[in-house]
């Protein structure tokens, strides 16, 4: 695992990208405290990424997960005849 600085990631964008492209995972630092990590993301991960990490797609699940434990459900059948008399 490499560790880079802030600028050492300015400074060597792509080199660090080819490492990571490679499966090295690189920590960058602020100030020599970790701040982010850069992992490898190829196309199959991409929408996995992208629901797991959109505030809009928590904040839902947050919501549903809210409602069930409040036992505000509906049975499956009851919400696609709903779906479907739209």
């Amino acid at each position: 695992m490499k560790v880079a600085n802030t600028v050492e990631l300015k400074n060597k964008t792509n080199a660090l990208l080819r490492q990571v492209m490679k499966g090295e995972a690189v920590i960058v630092t602020v100030r020599g405290k970790p701040a982010a990590s850069i992992t490898a993301l190829n196309e199959d991960d991409l929408e996995d990424f992208v629901l797991e990490h959109s505030p809009k797609i928590r904040r839902m699940i947050a919501e549903a997960e809210a409602d069930r434990k409040s036992g505000r459900v509906v049975a499956l059948e009851t919400y696609l005849g709903r779906q479907r008399g739209r």
